[in-house]
């Protein structure tokens, strides 16, 4: 999300005073900024996205108007655009990526027989399209529904799978076979995303991550990968 501060806006009225501020959408002022504005009673125009659209492409990062889309930038919301490397659109294709590793995989396992396995890799795989859907259009993400597990009781299961699963932590090896090692990679490339999506929602000014439901989802999701790695290592998808 595009922050304005107010240096930036005591910067932009130096070279040249303006007795109205248009603010586009997903973009937000300080309290110093508002401050600045209310002291020298510029009123802020809030616009909305179809307002936006008629004046051209919004580039987030400087809050530019241009009427023509670089190559080398990308939308986040309606007409916002950011370049490429932008870490939210890193994070989008991370999600990209390890939606391909799931459906290679779950194809994998239903062609050799591992249905119970594959279905529930399904259920990653379903909640990761609602997770991308909320990121993209800023909406709240429920939390996944794996067999009925709270939030508490995943991270309780992989924290303590002897207890709770029957089998003691264990590390990755290749005796475990393909299959364990597949399910491993899928839990690693979790791992990655959750870094990535801190990468694109910590808010340094705040201090603060701003997407903290889809930061625990993520969390999570590679939690329960661990856990059906311990399920798998038990004989709970034998065929």
């Amino acid at each position: 999300m595009r922050i304005i501060t107010e240096i930036e806006l005591r910067d932009l009225y130096k070279k040249e005073p303006f007795e109205t501020y248009k603010l586009p959408p997903s973009v937000k002022i300080t309290p110093a900024g508002r401050q600045f504005l209310n002291d020298r009673r510029i009123k802020i125009i809030e616009q909305d996205s179809k307002e936006c659209k008629k004046e051209g492409y919004l580039i987030l990062d400087t809050g530019e108007m241009i009427k023509e889309k670089p190559e080398e930038m990308t939308h986040t919301k309606g007409n916002s655009l950011v370049l490429k490397n932008d870490n939210r659109i890193k994070f989008r294709g991370k999600i990209d990526s390890f939606e391909a590793i799931l459906i290679k995989t779950i194809t994998t396992f239903r062609d050799e027989g591992y249905l119970g396995l594959a279905d529930d890799l399904i259920i990653i795989f379903e909640y990761t399209k609602r997770l991308l859907r909320a990121e993209v259009l800023d909406e709240p993400l429920p939390f996944i529904d794996y067999k009925g597990l709270t939030q508490d009781e995943i991270r309780e299961y992989s924290h303590h799978p002897e207890k709770y699963l029957g089998v003691k932590h264990f590390v990755p090896d290749p005796k475990y076979g393909w299959a364990m090692a597949d399910i491993n990679i899928l839990r690693t490339k979790a791992r990655e995303l959750e870094i990535a999506g801190i990468d694109a929602f910590y808010n340094g000014e705040k201090r603060e991550v701003e997407r903290e439901d889809i930061i625990l989802a993520l969390n999570r999701i590679s939690s329960i990968l661990y856990i059906i790695m311990c399920k798998y290592l038990k004989g709970d998808y034998d065929l």
